[in-house]
């Protein structure tokens, strides 16, 4: 028996150490690799979410006010020294983005209103970066999607199922969203005072919490898991991509990574990074002041 319990230590031991040793050359002498999230909402009003913002409470990002404020924000941020920034752009767009950064910094591209270039890409200019890093993934939709379409088409055979729960979702999120508003009353305008609110701990918590609300307890049938399945796959995973991506670029325990994306994704990467042995979290809010 004792050399049985030899035998299992022995083999344990045998597959952690190339992990083990792994996560130190990762690691290092010098500790973990800092990342501090920043929440935007998105300056283009794509209004592709559930919640859509009226014309009329739109910011214009292009506003001298609104500018001052980008402005002030790029330059709060520039303390965290960052040595790259990550935003919500897909990979297969980099070599893209890496078109348009390098014509900005020649003087050939003005500046379009989403944040990825409001923000990202004149923070990357201001500390000499040589790109802004793409980082962005779908979750994993293949046990809803249509095998071989291009764009997302959801099975025949979960479709009517699929399209009850996404209308109770669109329902309980908009009467949610009305009852929270009306609540909160007037809210500040000012872009820097949004950003500033959308960052505080108590902000990034509820809208986590929102993730485990209605829509994630919905079920047809008892036991049949369609909302936690739903987010389980198209949120939490896409998340959870993201972060591997974020460890993707991570190529010292000295980098300070500045990652830009939609408020509601501060929720899952925070626990992202805190629960990672190489990385660690930098707050944002602390900056904000």
């Amino acid at each position: 028996m004792k050399k049985l319990l030899l035998a299992a230590a022995f083999l344990a031991g045998s597959c952690l150490s190339p992990l083990l040793a792994q996560q130190n050359n990762t690691v290092g002498k010098e500790g973990k690799a800092q990342v501090m999230l920043l929440g935007t909402f998105h300056f283009a009003y794509p209004n592709q979410d559930v919640i859509k913002t009226d014309k009329t409470e739109q910011l214009d990002i292009t506003s001298p006010e609104s500018q001052r404020d980008i402005g002030r924000i790029t330059r709060q941020l520039a303390k965290f020294k960052p040595t790259k920034i990550a935003v919500e752009a897909f990979p297969g767009k980099q070599a893209k983005l890496d078109s348009l950064y390098q014509a900005y910094l020649e003087g050939r591209y003005e500046l379009g209103v989403n944040e990825i270039y409001q923000l990202g890409f004149r923070l990357a200019k201001q500390l000499g970066h040589p790109r802004v890093y793409a980082t962005d993934s779908w979750g994993n939709l293949d046990s809803y999607q249509k095998p071989g379409s291009e764009e997302f088409e959801v099975r025949d055979d979960i479709k009517e199922r699929m399209e009850k729960f996404w209308a109770y979702r669109q329902n309980t999120v908009k009467a949610r969203a009305e009852a929270e508003k009306k609540q909160a009353g007037t809210q500040p305008r000012s872009l820097y005072k949004t950003i500033q609110l959308m960052n505080q701990p108590d902000a990034i918590r509820r809208n986590h919490e929102n993730y485990f609300r209605e829509a994630f307890q919905y079920e047809e049938q008892p036991y049949d898991y369609t909302g936690v399945d739903w987010f389980s796959a198209s949120w939490f995973n896409r998340n959870l991509r993201i972060f591997r991506n974020i460890q993707r670029i991570t190529e010292s325990p000295n980098d300070r990574i500045l990652v830009i994306y939609g408020a509601d994704h501060l929720g899952p990467l925070q626990q992202a990074v805190e629960s990672s042995p190489t990385h660690k979290l930098v707050p944002a809010h602390k900056l904000l002041r």
